[in-house]
């Protein structure tokens, strides 16, 4: 079964961005106690979503105050802050103009403009304008390089060091999206060139993730041979990071693939690569590659256990086991995927999601096979220990077509009526 992979840092990187441009309370000096500096501080309050007539109101209350106020960074602090409940009561085209007059006004702190920046590239990308997202967010990254290459005494603010590389990450999704795979590219290498110049620990993660994404890309172009040597140089100089020990399995997966000439399409880059080449190996039934394949994922599997990888890794050694017959040993591993203590060096943000959903993939997994058992009344119950799911995601579809499947195979055995 393939599980529809979905990359957790673009949302990490967007969420994180917008968490760090929602100027904080505690930049307001408490030493002011202005009436424009008590009614800014009061709106921190708010929650994240806010009905639009109490955004008006507030909005009402931020606009009266910022006609007296005379300390201009307060004043801008105030503007921002209108963006801002613009955004949260829904009035996205305010917004964005709101937050157009400060970042376009020089006289305004680095600080503020960029957060704008920031705020009208995330809007625009949410409203699906790629432009004007484009347009910000390049914006945002040239004032910030610019910044970095002439005052290199003061260091740049982490919080926006991060915000560059939000920026320029999500400039790279958008080419991606739109299919201009040689511009994404660019993107991930200006980002890696930013921060080969400017060392920054906090900031190092994003290096292997840019190389991973760039080495994507160019396996959707079917330059498998870059593909190849970006994946490995990747794998070998960045042990830790979280996606290293499946990149491995993937080369050799693409790599088996393109021996076989095997007519390669990656549209996904390479996260589809194991289900291509468990494909070949169910259809042909090779069985001295099939074993070949089988002894390498046990070993990488062996290697890195509880951890994202290593629960990736299980669930395509389950389906592999499943799809060349070993069906005892492929309903172990699953029921290991699938059990609450199953992961424990996962729960970090970056994979706590997507572990979660491979394991509800693996406990549907599971069912099928018990429902091939004739273990029908287990199959149910398995799928019934799946956790709540949005009513139109994949998971809950795909748990409702199996549920109907083993109840019809159920009907159509009573004798098997007690399983």
């Amino acid at each position: 079964m393939d599980i529809r992979k979905k990359d957790s840092c673009s949302l990490i990187l967007l969420i994180a961005a917008i968490a760090a441009v929602i100027l904080p309370i505690e930049d307001i000096s408490f030493a002011d106690t202005s009436t424009a500096a008590r009614t800014l501080a009061a709106t921190y309050n708010l929650g994240h979503n806010i009905m639009l007539a109490e955004a008006e109101s507030v909005i009402a209350r931020l606009e009266k105050v910022l006609t007296d106020c005379k300390d201009s960074n307060l004043a801008f602090r105030l503007k921002y802050r209108i963006g801002m409940i613009y955004f949260k009561g829904g009035m996205a085209d305010d917004a964005i103009s709101r937050f157009l007059q400060i970042a376009n006004n020089s006289d305004c702190s680095e600080l503020i403009r960029v957060c704008s920046l920031n705020m009208i590239g995330q809007i625009s990308r949410m409203k699906g304008t790629d432009k004007e997202a484009l347009d910000a967010f390049n914006q945002l990254a040239n004032l910030l390089e610019q910044r970095l290459a002439v005052d290199k005494k003061n260091p740049v603010n982490p919080a926006l060091m991060k915000l560059l590389c939000s920026a320029l990450f999500s400039r790279a999704e958008i080419y991606q999206m739109q299919k201009d795979y040689t511009a994404s590219i660019c993107e991930y290498d200006r980002l890696i060139r930013i921060l080969d110049r400017n060392k920054k620990e906090q900031l190092s993660q994003y290096v292997p993730l840019a190389n991973d994404r760039i080495s994507q890309l160019y396996l959707r172009e079917k330059d498998i041979g870059r593909y190849i040597k970006i994946a490995e140089t990747l794998s070998t100089e960045h042990p830790e990071y979280y996606r290293t020990p499946v990149i491995k399995f993937e080369i050799e997966a693409v790599k088996f693939l393109k021996s076989v000439s095997v007519n390669l399409e990656f549209d996904n880059g390479s996260l589809t690569a194991p289900v291509q080449l468990i494909t070949y190996l169910k259809d042909t039934r090779d069985k001295t590659s099939a074993q070949q394949v089988v002894d390498k994922l046990a070993r990488l599997c062996k290697d890195c256990p509880g951890a994202y990888a290593g629960i990736l890794l299980n669930y395509h050694y389950a389906c592999l086991l499943d799809a060349l017959g070993r069906k005892d040993k492929a309903v172990e591993i699953l029921a290991r995927i699938s059990s609450n203590n199953t992961v424990n060096a996962a729960n970090k943000s970056r994979t706590q999601a997507p572990v979660g959903a491979i394991r509800e993939y693996a406990k549907i997994q599971h069912a099928i096979m018990l429902g091939e058992r004739a273990d029908y009344r287990q199959a149910l119950l398995m799928l019934g220990s799946l956790q709540t799911q949005p009513a139109q995601s994949h998971i809950s579809n795909l748990a409702k077509s199996v549920a109907k499947s083993i109840e019809i195979l159920k009907r159509e055995a009573p004798k098997n009526d007690n399983k």
